[in-house]
């Protein structure tokens, strides 16, 4: 069983909203369309299948290529992207301020007894 992220959590565990953490998570780096698939843990034929409308909506974007293996990585630039980071971000902080915050309570019901 795959251990799920907060955004996945809060979003749902669909491949789209995989891919997408996947490619948040690794921002600024290259992935080919296997890497994409793999770690996101979905079949290559579904990435296929949201890739065209990903490319699309700029999304994602193609960049180096080495022979026939095309690279993508996420379009920070675009404004959809901008925000799902910034929902991404928000979603990471609320759930590490909810742990802190127990953590503390249970610190204290040791110091307690």
């Amino acid at each position: 069983m795959t251990e799920k992220t907060q955004f996945i959590s809060y979003l749902g565990n669909t491949p789209k909203i995989r891919v997408l953490d996947m490619l948040i998570t690794g921002s600024g780096l290259d992935y080919s369309i296997t890497d994409i698939a793999e770690q996101a843990k979905i079949g290559r034929a579904t990435f296929y299948r949201m890739m065209e409308n990903m490319l699309k909506e700029k999304v994602i974007i193609p960049t180096k290529k080495y022979g026939n293996m095309q690279l993508y990585r996420l379009n920070i630039e675009n404004k959809i992207v901008k925000d799902l980071v910034k929902l991404y971000d928000h979603i990471c902080k609320t759930a590490s301020e909810k742990e802190i915050n127990r953590q503390k309570k249970k610190i204290k019901v040791k110091i307690k007894q």
